[in-house]
């Protein structure tokens, strides 16, 4: 049988195009495949009609009957020479690809001078309750009562956080668990503000609790915190932290939370939900 010859759109700005991989698959989908390294490095090849970029990513031009779990029925390694991903049953041409690479720059933005915490938080608020009752979003994670609080008034101190990141860590089903995908919206709504003294000590005992912690997780989820507390997030992140500094339009806002949100059955939503317990540790420190 002739390997289907498939062609990437873009890769994340952290997938190694240069050199040669042996590369396993790790997990299927129908439009998402996670394949691991011999290193130990996790590489995703995503649809990319389904999917934004991600720092480590490849997003595929596919046919519409392609499904991932099919394609790899048999396989045993995958080899990455000279761009060009090698299986049984399928060829990737990564060579003509553009590469993401998102314009967020850590230490960039000082938190006096941002109006977006008073102008968007309520909106995403809503938009999270709104989502997570439309598509019947079942978290293992108790926050829907928070983002039923209008305005912002802090709940949860920055200490109080930090003593729950061992509850927190592996916290719930699936690849990334809801725990871990809530730390990684916190750490996306800190990442990128000179904090004051006192929320940047918070920061880096976060920082450091997680990082104690990984091991306590999926592989996939200790990669993707990982390279959070690096800065590295995915498209839909970043985009939608791009708009709100720029104080974008609501309809603006509520397309990139709507983006955000639509990652996976739950990370989404977890993730849009530590970004919004961020933006009120930035709010009340500022």
């Amino acid at each position: 049988m002739t390997p289907a010859a498939l062609s990437a759109l873009s890769l994340g700005y952290l997938f190694p195009v240069k050199g040669r991989h042996i590369l396993r698959v790790h997990s299927a989908f129908q439009h998402a495949l996670n394949l691991r390294s011999e290193e130990g490095r996790h590489l995703t090849l995503l649809c990319a009609e389904k999917y934004q970029n991600l720092a480590d990513a490849a997003r595929i031009m596919l046919p519409e009957w392609w499904d991932w779990r099919r394609e790899i029925t048999g396989t045993g390694t995958i080899r990455l020479a000279d761009g060009v991903l090698i299986a049984q049953r399928f060829r990737v041409d990564l060579n003509a690809a553009a590469v993401w690479q998102p314009q967020l720059r850590c230490e960039s933005l000082d938190p006096k001078t941002c109006l977006w915490p008073q102008r968007h938080y309520r909106t995403l608020d809503s938009q999270l309750l709104l989502f997570c009752l439309e598509h019947e979003v079942e978290s293992a994670l108790q926050w829907q009562g928070n983002i039923r609080q209008r305005g912002l008034r802090p709940q949860e101190s920055p200490e109080q956080l930090e003593e729950q990141v061992p509850r927190l860590i592996g916290y719930g089903k699936g690849l990334t668990p809801d725990g871990d995908d809530y730390l990684l919206g916190y750490l996306a709504a800190l990442w990128q503000w000179k904090l004051c003294p006192g929320l940047e000590a918070h920061y880096t005992r976060l920082q450091q609790a997680i990082e104690r912690q990984l091991p306590y997780t999926t592989d996939i989820s200790q990669h993707y915190l990982h390279g959070a507390l690096q800065g590295h997030f995915s498209q839909p992140i970043c985009e939608l932290l791009k708009q709100l500094n720029a104080d974008a339009p609501t309809t603006t806002i509520i397309a990139c939370a709507e983006q955000v949100m639509q990652f996976g059955a739950t990370s989404g939503v977890d993730c849009l939900a530590g970004l919004l317990h961020g933006m009120r540790t930035l709010y009340a420190h500022h």
